[in-house]
């Protein structure tokens, strides 16, 4: 076989050998560079967690004809103001109870929950500052607690999650990131959880869908791959009428128990949701103050 042909022969097998060479060579040089885009946006959505305060307080419960108790109690709140505005779940803050009441006693139970003796404390602050709560959006699951310091102390300097900021807009499909704090007994180490979109909601407002339970509490901030702001998760309780017909029968309530899953947990309420409430809270706030001030 002459020289010409021997490398004619040869040149699909060279040029297979390279290519192949090329792509093992490309994908080593990828991975370290995903891996740390993984490692990057978990460290930026992390370093959010530094907005997160611990509300600890009482939780005073009435239940009519059944006394009252109350329980210590704790949440993970939100910091969203440099004025000491606090943002929880209405839930987290004892509205479970109520919830319980409608579902329980098909309306006719009446049982509610107070938060009383709050104090609100960042990570390396062990006392804490007295704080009372103001307002509630019970629709959307939100509370609003606002830090009022002993006379002659400050309000204590710590970062806030400015709602004002350009808002993250998720879509069925994106991948979001919630955080969450673990037990004083870890030390309160933030963990990131990840998940992704499966639908959202108009109806009864913006909400985003899990594709999976996060089961990590309500409250708790959502992020996009960029650290913007999504929303909070909440829980969106029925009205007692729609309380009264999941209960009315037992084996139609196991048969959509999934579809009141739904209802009662798992959602995160948008960015713009939450900053158009907080808007209004801060009106009722200032008006409340001002009447008081009278």
């Amino acid at each position: 076989m002459s020289t010409l042909a021997t490398h004619v022969f040869r040149m699909p097998k060279v040029r297979g050998a390279l290519i192949a060479l090329g792509t093992l060579v490309t994908a080593a040089i990828a991975a370290p560079a995903a891996e740390a885009s993984g490692v990057e946006t978990y460290a930026t959505v992390s370093d959010r967690a530094e907005a997160i305060v611990t509300v600890s307080f009482v939780l005073r419960i009435k239940i009519e004809g059944g006394g009252d108790r109350e329980i210590e109690s704790e949440a993970d709140c939100l910091m969203v103001g440099a004025d000491g505005l606090v943002l929880c779940s209405n839930t987290e803050l004892g509205g479970y109870v109520s919830m319980l009441g409608r579902m329980i006693g098909g309306g006719r139970l009446s049982a509610s929950g107070s938060a009383a003796e709050i104090m609100v404390s960042y990570d390396d602050d062990t006392e804490g500052t007295p704080a009372r709560l103001l307002t509630r959006d019970t629709e959307r699951d939100l509370a609003w607690v606002r830090l009022e310091p002993e006379e002659g102390e400050t309000l204590p300097a710590g970062p806030f999650l400015d709602l004002s900021a350009d808002p993250a807009i998720l879509a069925p499909g994106d991948t979001f990131y919630a955080i969450r704090r673990m037990h004083r007994f870890f030390d309160r180490v933030p963990v990131v959880v990840e998940g992704a979109i499966g639908a959202v909601t108009t109806q009864p407002r913006h909400l985003m869908v899990p594709a999976l339970p996060l089961e990590i509490g309500f409250g708790l901030p959502v992020f996009d791959r960029q650290g913007a702001f999504a929303g909070i998760t909440v829980m969106q309780t029925p009205t007692a009428e729609e309380a009264q017909s999941l209960m009315a029968n037992p084996m139609s309530f196991l048969g959509s128990a999934a579809k009141a899953g739904d209802m009662v947990g798992g959602l995160i309420l948008s960015a713009g949701e939450i900053a158009k409430a907080t808007a209004l809270a801060r009106e009722i706030i200032a008006a409340d103050d001002a009447e008081s001030a009278n």
